[in-house]
């Protein structure tokens, strides 16, 4: 899943399933997960231009 359906999935956890703590906590980890894989691959990406040029 991409960051921005992990956040629309809490975000729908709040209204549906408010105390599903162990959910909640398993989406979050998810979507730091998924984040710092964007932000790894981005950088890498980004680092590559300026050390082409």
């Amino acid at each position: 899943m991409t960051t921005e359906e992990l956040s629309a999935a809490l975000e729908a956890l709040d209204t549906e399933r408010p105390r599903d703590t162990a959910l909640r906590l398993a989406l979050y980890l998810e979507l730091r997960r998924a984040a710092a894989e964007e932000w790894v691959f981005k950088g890498e990406g980004e680092a590559g231009d300026v050390l082409d040029s």
